[in-house]
């Protein structure tokens, strides 16, 4: 029996059932062909935010794809790009009002989400790719980096839920696609919140990824260890020294808790995040590079910015003193909280 592999590659609270559209995304590519190498991702839901550990064989696949049509039809990107746009405006026009009505408007809504992540993905992975005509590797990174398509389409999907079903509020994270019509009730949804493991093959398991791991002996996770007791290292993003008190920021729904002068620590920014990132000294991501969200906001702020430093949210606690030395892309812990 092969051994799949999988890597972790990005963190975000998006709920379950956008990742359940995005996973059957990579079953196939754009001429019909069948992905040889799913299952394509393990969510692991933890604190309220979801890992992304990713069989990065069959992401390479969809990739290659991608590139290959690009090469052999250079009008099929502006087709895929032209058809984004009319989605987008058709997902505009049903969230006016910042939620849906009923769960047959949600269900459509849905639909619409998965002919937009078809033509996002095209986008995207056009994007990543080095190999990409430069013409359409540059539209696409602009397309890509103005898109808000899946954090607007997250919150109708929550608002939604949580209008149609108030004992969901604050939980919709963790529902699947199929219980929309008779939700869970919120201790279940709670119980996942806390952690737990969704695949599209229908795996949902209150369970966490290490027991996961010894499980499955035919999936191996390639999981990291920091060797450090109370340093971090990453990449500088914008160079600067501070000192402060940490501030642990996992989800969108936290980002009001960051105080004036505190270190975000983040597995991750978006857009959501920018109020705490303008009150923030310094921030500090486990995941991104020089062109990541942070990275950009921090430049404009002018805040000093650490990125990719993997382990940061996992070694570092709310109330942490900490350094920040972002000449060196270094985070060492001053003094831990009480």
């Amino acid at each position: 029996m092969e051994t799949i592999r999988f890597e972790k590659t990005y963190t975000r609270d998006n709920c379950f059932i956008i990742q359940e559209i995005w996973d059957a995304a990579y079953s196939q590519d754009y001429s019909g062909n069948t992905n040889p190498y799913l299952p394509f991702k393990v969510n692991y839901l933890k604190d309220g935010a979801i890992e992304f550990w990713e069989n990065l064989r069959a992401t390479e696949w969809l990739d290659d794809s991608i590139l290959k049509k690009n090469m052999d039809d250079a009008k099929f990107f502006e087709k895929i790009a032209e058809e984004h746009r009319k989605i987008a405006m058709d997902i505009r026009k049903m969230t006016e009002h910042g939620r849906l009505d009923t769960v047959e408007d949600l269900q459509r809504f849905l639909e619409l989400v998965e002919r937009g992540t078809y033509t996002f993905l095209f986008f995207y992975h056009s994007a990543m790719n080095d190999s990409t005509p430069e013409d359409i590797r540059s539209t696409a990174l602009r397309l890509r980096d103005e898109d808000a398509f899946y954090d607007d389409a997250d919150r109708i999907i929550r608002s939604t839920i949580e209008y149609l079903y108030p004992h969901t509020a604050g939980l919709t994270i963790s529902m699947l696609r199929d219980e929309l019509p008779n939700p869970p009730d919120r201790s279940t949804l709670l119980s996942r919140f806390d952690h737990c493991i969704m695949m599209i093959d229908g795996t949902l398991e209150l369970i966490d990824l290490n027991e996961f791991d010894r499980r499955r002996k035919d999936f191996e996770f390639l999981i990291e260890e920091q060797s450090e007791a109370d340093i971090v290292r990453g990449n500088t993003a914008v160079p600067g020294f501070v000192r402060g008190i940490v501030r642990i920021l996992r989800r969108k729904d936290q980002v009001e808790e960051l105080r004036e002068g505190e270190v975000l620590v983040s597995p991750m920014t978006t857009p959501d995040y920018v109020p705490a990132m303008k009150k923030s000294s310094a921030i500090v991501t486990d995941e991104g590079g020089i062109t990541c969200h942070a990275a950009i906001v921090a430049r404009e702020l002018k805040k000093p910015c650490i990125t990719s430093t993997k382990f940061a949210t996992q070694l570092f606690h709310d109330g942490d003193m900490v350094e920040v030395d972002a000449e060196n892309g270094i985070v060492k812990l001053i003094k831990p909280s009480k």
